[in-house]
Order: structure tokens, then C-alpha cells, then sequence
């Protein structure tokens, strides 16, 4: 269809992403959760069986390794990393868990999971589809956003990890599926009518994903997050368990608590623009021809029809409506900054 029909048909209806460069990493064993706690930023050892976090693995400077979901399992915990990322963080997370543990497999044991594929079914009616395909096995209505669990697909006869979450703002489903009941399971969600005379969901590309996160708001490895950036410049602090930011404890922990007591120089924030969008590592200056940020996101926005993008800005550059200039291929261009996110998320949450 091409980025901007896939766009606005995830926003509308529901799409389906091939996300199988995902990296998945198991960590099992009676310590598995005092582990990862020295890696990652969440509260780990109350996460309920059944349930994911947003986290971060830290570096011992302060510095974001990746960004993560973390879910217990209940035998075990998965992480699940960045595609680009996931040999890095393995080599991390086992060099951390022979700084920690040494050899002591029966304490913790990891394992970098490449058994299944991972499709993302997602937009509006992704929970109508997906209801359909499952029939009265799950009900849905009774998961929420970052709830996951394991379910036999009778269509497909395989055991699928299904987790309500992605990476586009809208509601929908991440689903680990096994290799080879991968194409079966896209072929039955891709002819789901739900009821309906015409089929509802269609193919979606990376390029589609790229422009959804970034009309959400939502970091990508390498651009808005790297390791030489730590939380509270990126505005991840809300990553952090409550327990954690009272105990501490996680690689980074000490640098983390200097930035959040300092006034840290650059912030994260969004902006438009007209024109021309404005790529990743254009600098951004005052009208004055002072540098005071660059870009690391860009983008023309389907749903907006018009450039946005996420940039790290000055302190007090980076406030809400500040007009600024950007130079893009040669060419000074103004931009404006702006709230993030610019399309609001549409995550469902069980009613209580």
C-alpha cells in the first residue's frame, strides 16, 4: 500500500508487522529476578506473573545499553530487545551475569530464544480480529495493556505467547508465535472477516511502524536513546519502579541520582516544521546562529499531514512553542516545538 495507506489504515482499522528481528532473552532460575534487577531499572521481584514493564538496561556510567520489555513469565522472565541490539545485549547481559553470579548456572540461567517469530497485530479493531481467530478460549475484554499470557491457537496448534502492547500507540497485540506456524497464523488473521463480508487486516512495513512511534512519541535505539544519553534527558525516569527509585541498586543508579538533582543541559521534546521533513542528526539553531540541539528523529506525518520529529534541545530551548531553525540539506528551515506525543495513545486498560 505504501507508508502513508498503511499508516492510516493501522490508525483506523488493523495492520499486521513481521517484528521478527526482535531479540528475545530468557532469564530463569531462583535469582533470575535479583538479577535483572542489577540491569534493569524496573521493579522486577513484584512484577506479577502475567504482566510486562517498559524498562532499560543500564550501563555502570548511567547510560541507556537499551530499552526493553520485561515480563515474568512465571517459570521465567523475557526480555525483549531491540532487533539491532539483541547481540549486544547479550554479550552485556552475560558479562553482567558473570560479574554478579560467575558461573552459577542453577542460580541464573540465560538463554538468547530464537524459536519463534513475532507478529504485531495492530490498530482499533486488532482486538476484534483477534477475538474472532480465538473464539470464547480468551476473552480479551480482560486483558490490559502490558498484560500477557500463554494460549494454545487451536487454528494453528501452537502454544503462542500473546501480549497486549507495541510500538505504535494504538491497542493491539505482540505474538510469539512457533517458526513454523508463523505464515498459518498471518494467513488466518490477514482472511479474518470478524462477521463482516470483507476482510479487516493488511500487511504493514517497518517504514509504516517508524512514522506511527514517532506520532506517539516513542524512542527509537540509536536516535532518541543510545548510551551515551541517560534517563532524565531522555524522559524515561518514569521507567523507574517506585521501589527502585527509593533503593536503587541498578547499574547506573548513582549517575541517575546527580541528574536528577542537576539541571541537566539537554531535553527530549518534539516539534513541526513546514516544508521539507527534517531528518535524524540535522543541528537545530537559535535565529541568533547559536547551535542548541540536533535532531534525532524525522518524519512527515500521515495522520497530521505535516513534518514532525523528536530532537534533543537546550535547556530552556526545548519549551513548548519556542521558534527555532533547523538546518536541513543546506537550507535553513524554521520549527516550532511541540507537546510529544502529537497523536495521542490509544493503549487499553481494563476498567476497575
Amino acid at each position: 500500500m505504501g507508508i502513508l495507506k498503511e499508516n492510516r489504515h493501522t490508525r483506523s482499522s488493523a495492520s499486521l508487522f513481521d517484528v521478527s528481528h526482535l531479540g528475545v532473552v530468557r532469564v530463569t532460575g531462583p535469582l533470575r529476578a535479583e538479577f535483572l534487577e542489577k540491569a534493569l531499572v524496573s521493579d522486577i521481584k513484584e512484577l506479577p506473573k502475567g504482566r510486562a514493564a517498559v524498562s532499560h538496561i543500564m550501563n555502570k556510567q548511567g547510560g541507556i545499553v537499551d530499552e526493553c520489555i520485561v515480563t515474568n513469565m512465571g517459570d521465567y522472565l523475557s526480555v525483549v530487545v531491540n532487533g539491532a541490539c539483541r547481540h549486544k545485549d547479550w554479550a552485556f547481559l552475560l558479562k553482567a551475569k558473570l560479574n554478579e553470579y560467575s558461573n552459577a548456572d542453577d542460580k541464573v540461567g540465560l538463554e538468547l530464544y530464537q524459536e519463534d517469530a513475532i507478529v504485531a497485530l495492530q490498530g482499533p479493531r486488532s482486538a476484534e480480529v483477534l477475538q474472532s481467530l480465538l473464539g470464547t478460549s480468551l476473552d480479551l475484554k480482560r486483558m490490559s495493556f502490558l498484560d500477557s499470557t500463554l494460549h494454545k491457537i487451536k487454528e494453528i496448534n501452537a502454544t503462542c505467547t500473546i501480549s497486549r502492547c507495541g510500538y505504535t500507540g494504538e491497542d493491539g497485540f505482540e505474538i510469539m508465535v512457533p517458526k513454523e506456524s508463523a505464515t498459518a497464523l498471518g494467513e488466518l488473521l490477514l482472511k479474518e472477516k470478524a462477521g463482516g463480508s470483507q476482510t479487516i487486516v493488511k500487511m504493514a512495513g517497518l517504514g509504516c511502524r517508524d512514522t506511527l512511534r514517532q506520532e506517539c512519541g516513542l524512542c527509537l535505539y540509536g536516535h532518541e536513546l543510545h548510551e551515551s544519553i541517560g534517563l532524565v534527558e531522555a524522559k524515561r525516569v518514569w521507567t523507574i519502579g517506585k521501589r527502585r527509585r527509593r533503593e536503587g541498586g541498578f547499574y547506573g543508579w548513582e549517575a541517575v541520582q546527580r541528574e536528577l538533582k542537576s539541571n541537566m543541559a539537554m531535553r527530549l521534546c518534539g516539534f513541526v516544521t513546514q516544508g521539507m521533513a527534517a531528518r535524524d542528526q540535522c543541528d537545530i539553531f537559535r535565529q541568533s546562529g547559536e547551535k542548541v540541539g540536533y535532531i534525532t528523529s524525522g518524519t512527515y506525518s500521515p495522520t497530521l499531514k505535516i513534518p514532525i520529529g523528536m530532537a534533543y534541545v537546550k535547556v530552556p530551548f526545548h519549551k513548548v512553542g519556542t521558534e527555532l531553525l533547523v538546518c536541513n540539506r543546506k537550507i535553513m528551515q524554521p520549527i516550532t516545538i511541540h507537546k510529544i506525543p502529537f497523536v495521542k495513545t490509544k493503549y487499553y486498560r481494563v476498567k476497575k
